[in-house]
């Protein structure tokens, strides 16, 4: 069988070792032992990202995770970020949900400016944001962090970041 180069923002390459694994019988997602593995990783993924709060994981596309985060974790309104193809189907799965939004979008090549996200959380309409980190649609990388700091100087504020790619 001829092997296929995934050069792609997913899926991704998967080693040989990896997928020998995937092959043998897998464990129970409701059993002491997937708990035990659970509860490692998630420990681990803390580390990893400089956190205490909890990793959610999704075994899902991001489509799923995307409409995981808006609805559940948007009690008032959604501030959705929009430069590209990916953030504007975060908003649409946001609307699509019933999950009240705005749209702050720009031209498709420019980054969003932290300084149009904090003029807009600084109304208090919004208790969440949408940001897709890489927009592979365009190549433009939005500036995280900065965004990230600004979404942290407003307390009751969630920023959900797709980085996927």
């Amino acid at each position: 069988m001829r092997h296929h180069k995934l050069f792609t923002p997913g899926p991704t390459e998967v080693r040989e070792e990896i997928l020998q694994v995937l092959s043998t019988p897998q464990i129970h997602h409701r059993s002491k032992e997937f708990s035990e593995l659970y509860a490692e990783i998630q420990e681990k993924l803390k580390k990893l990202l400089y956190t205490e709060n909890p990793v959610f994981l999704f075994p899902s596309s991001a489509t799923g995770a995307m409409e995981a985060a808006v609805t559940n974790g948007v009690k008032k309104k959604c501030l959705n970020l929009i430069n590209g193809a990916f953030s504007k189907r975060w908003h649409e799965i946001t609307k699509m949900n019933g999950v009240p939004c705005d749209a702050l979008e720009v031209e498709w090549n420019k980054a969003i400016r932290p300084e149009m996200v904090d003029e807009k959380l600084a109304t208090g309409e919004y208790d969440a944001v949408t940001l897709v980190f890489n927009e592979t649609s365009t190549g433009l990388m939005n500036p995280l962090k900065e965004i990230a700091d600004v979404v942290k100087k407003y307390d009751d504020v969630l920023l959900f970041v797709d980085a996927v790619s």
